[in-house]
């Protein structure tokens, strides 16, 4: 049973990519937003953002290319496990963390919850042992390799869910939680739902980088030039993001929420 639903913000990076990204200026302003969700299986982080190591040693955890490009905004109390005691709830409550994928962003606070479970599609980690440059950027396995507790989950069962799929397999929750490949930003990039009294939260993940992206009538050149070149498989990330728009106009019941739009957040919770 889920009892509440908190959106936290785990990450600010401010890049020279503003233009790219639909924002106005130079510097960008890129968020890592987060959900932590009451269950009565205890607490579930829906991604995780940076965590204590990569604010406290960002050189050595994400490497210099990283840690010089991203302007990192270098701040502990964004870590999920400090907002998670602010919130006056216990971080070692963290039974399980569903990762959208294990980009750098997304899984750097792995580390900071040893005792929790962490879900991911099997495609996913598995493509995080390879040492291509691309990956070398994108993966910092030093965020996670040393985590004890997995389920690699396969998604070659799936069934329908809406216009998307959802990987069978996954009791916990009795299907309150769901894991929803949408591949192409990675190799095992998932979106993760949630439900709700009433209709979905559906976390999205990278599978889109802005709201605005979910009206197909937008002309968004750089952001689409943007997201292509960090794609895995961008016609696979092209397909997704259509359905994704569809699923936006034919269900409203269905909150789209995605991991980087700082308007997105702002919705659900104004920055102090």
């Amino acid at each position: 049973m889920i009892y509440n639903i908190h959106h936290l913000h785990c990450g600010t990076m401010c890049p020279a990519c503003a233009p790219l990204i639909h924002q106005k200026g130079i510097q960008a302003h890129i968020i890592c937003h987060c959900l932590l969700v009451e269950t009565d299986r205890g607490l579930v982080l829906i991604d995780t953002g940076l965590g204590l190591q990569d604010y406290l040693h960002p050189q050595q955890r994400l490497g210099s290319l990283i840690h010089q490009l991203g302007q990192i905004e270098l701040n502990t109390g964004l870590s999920a496990v400090q907002q998670i005691q602010q919130l006056g709830l216990n971080p070692k409550d963290v039974q399980h963390i569903f990762v959208t994928h294990l980009d750098f962003d997304h899984a750097g606070g792995i580390s900071d919850f040893p005792q929790a479970t962490v879900h991911v599609l099997a495609s996913e980690f598995n493509t995080t042992q390879s040492l291509s440059f691309k990956n070398r950027i994108r993966y910092k396995t030093n965020q996670f390799k040393q985590h004890r507790f997995w389920n690699f989950i396969e998604h070659t069962q799936t069934e329908r869910w809406f216009n998307l799929e959802k990987v069978t397999g996954l009791p916990l929750f009795q299907d309150e939680i769901l894991m929803i490949p949408l591949l192409g930003h990675s190799a095992g990039h998932a979106g993760i739902a949630i439900k709700q009294a009433e209709g979905w939260i559906l976390f999205c993940g990278d599978a889109y980088f802005s709201s605005l992206e979910l009206d197909a009538s937008k002309q968004l050149k750089g952001l689409h030039l943007f997201e292509s070149i960090l794609a895995y498989d961008n016609k696979m990330r092209l397909h997704n993001l259509k359905q994704l728009q569809s699923l936006a106009q034919q269900q409203p019941q269905i909150e789209l929420i995605c991991a980087h739009d700082l308007q997105e957040f702002i919705r659900y919770r104004p920055l102090s």
